[in-house]
């Protein structure tokens, strides 16, 4: 009998299989952020044909409004000027996570000869804005295709007039974080790191500004002249001009032993008032928030003994801008993420504040635990610095296949975590 047993058994068995195992999640997003790289360089090249400034971002937030619709996202336009939001709402239920892209462009010429090179003259993009936008929308894309096995909402925010950091701001009154609100908030900026590179940890300067009006008998261009060669002795550190001082300053980033940490860059020009009195405008940028008390009391000492009691009128911004620092802990959580996603030897880390560039993703660190990225765009056998705002500026642009992966795949670990 128990052999009788055992055949039916083993009958039984014959013809069935093992089920195979399931994909990973990550492996899945990856190749789904390859098949979309030809469209999202796409995208990243029309936007570069047709820039706009920091409060005209009217086409290019269409285009993305366009693309995260067709791929079944809730779309709000609008939001803080030309502002998108778009909300992609996972099969189970999980944390939210935000993801922020910038999408204006600034004035300037682009070198001539590309194919995709501006129509707009005066107008370019310069520090990769429309390389974030294009990745925001690789983002949405990878994450819309596993939608039903996504946890939690992931809430994408396409931001206009970083430039002149407005548009953070705005976005957060007209509730672009408010419903629903974000546990945790990331961001990507192009880097002249080597493409196929992810730095973690970024820490961007703060800003603060003066403006000194000279009247009387100091209104004159040699006193302007005068006075701002004293006040460009404050600043500690000289503005990167050439591939030459870009690569030491990148290996100072990755130092912890770094000056950076206590560095100032000065940033002073001679101008006009309306009524023609000098000018004397001046920016400010520091290792640390804490420094700028003592960085006005400075102006203030070096303008009085340069020029005395009167004479002269001093201002400074209402408020110094804070800081773009990095939430440790959160950028310490996404690490595995990143090293799954494009390998640990791509993965580089930043230690301390890039002094020459600020940026108003600050604003949305100030309310959400978030940390940004900097995605390593440079190709120097090809000619390629990667250097935002130098006048040649440009990327290689595998590293919009290698940002799609990246943080779709940090962005889904955290949906994940719960």
């Amino acid at each position: 009998m128990k052999r009788l047993v055992l055949a039916v058994i083993l009958l039984a068995s014959c013809g069935k299989t093992t089920p195979p195992p399931e994909e990973s999640p990550l492996v899945a997003l990856a190749a789904k952020a390859t098949a979309l790289q030809p469209e999202l360089v796409a995208i990243r090249r029309d936007i570069h044909r047709h820039p706009e400034l920091s409060g005209a971002e009217s086409r290019t937030a269409g285009v993305v409004a366009e693309r995260l619709r067709a791929l079944g996202l809730e779309v709000r336009p609008g939001v803080g000027g030309h502002g998108v939001v778009a909300i992609l709402r996972g099969g189970r239920p999980g944390p939210v996570v935000a993801y922020r892209a910038d999408m204006d462009a600034v004035r300037g010429d682009e070198p001539p000869g590309r194919e995709y090179g501006s129509t707009v003259p005066g107008v370019q993009h310069v520090c990769g804005h429309d390389v974030h936008t294009a990745i925001g929308i690789g983002v949405a894309g990878v994450l819309a295709s596993v939608r039903e096995r996504m946890p939690g909402t992931a809430v994408f925010l396409f931001q206009p007039a970083e430039e002149n950091i407005q548009g953070a701001e705005a976005m957060i009154r007209d509730g672009a974080i408010s419903d629903p609100r974000p546990d945790v908030i990331y961001a990507l900026h192009s880097f002249p790191f080597p493409v196929g590179t992810v730095a973690q940890g970024a820490v961007f300067a703060g800003l603060d500004q003066f403006t000194l009006e000279l009247t009387g008998e100091h209104s004159t261009q040699e006193v302007g002249q005068r006075v701002l060669t004293s006040l460009s002795r404050l600043g500690t550190v000289a503005p990167l001009k050439s591939a030459e001082q870009v690569a030491p300053h990148l290996a100072d980033l990755q130092r912890p032993d770094s000056a950076y940490a206590t560095a100032v860059y000065m940033n002073v020009k001679l101008g006009a008032a309306g009524n023609g009195n000098v000018l004397v405008r001046g920016s400010v940028k520091a290792g640390a928030d804490a420094m700028y008390p003592r960085l006005r009391q400075a102006v203030k000492e070096l303008v009085e003994r340069e020029l005395g009691a009167t004479g002269y009128q001093l201002s400074f911004r209402d408020s110094v801008f804070p800081s773009m620092a990095s939430d440790p802990r959160v950028t310490a959580e996404a690490a595995p993420a990143l090293v799954e996603a494009i390998g640990e030897e791509n993965v580089l880390s930043i230690h301390r504040t890039h002094i020459y560039s600020g940026e108003d993703f600050a604003l949305f660190l100030q309310r959400v635990p978030g940390t940004m990225f900097l995605l390593g765009v440079a190709n120097l056998e090809r000619g390629i610095l990667g250097a935002p705002h130098f006048p040649d500026f440009d990327v290689d642009e595998e590293s919009i296949l290698v940002g799609t992966k990246a943080m779709s795949a940090v962005v889904w670990q955290r949906l994940s975590q719960g």
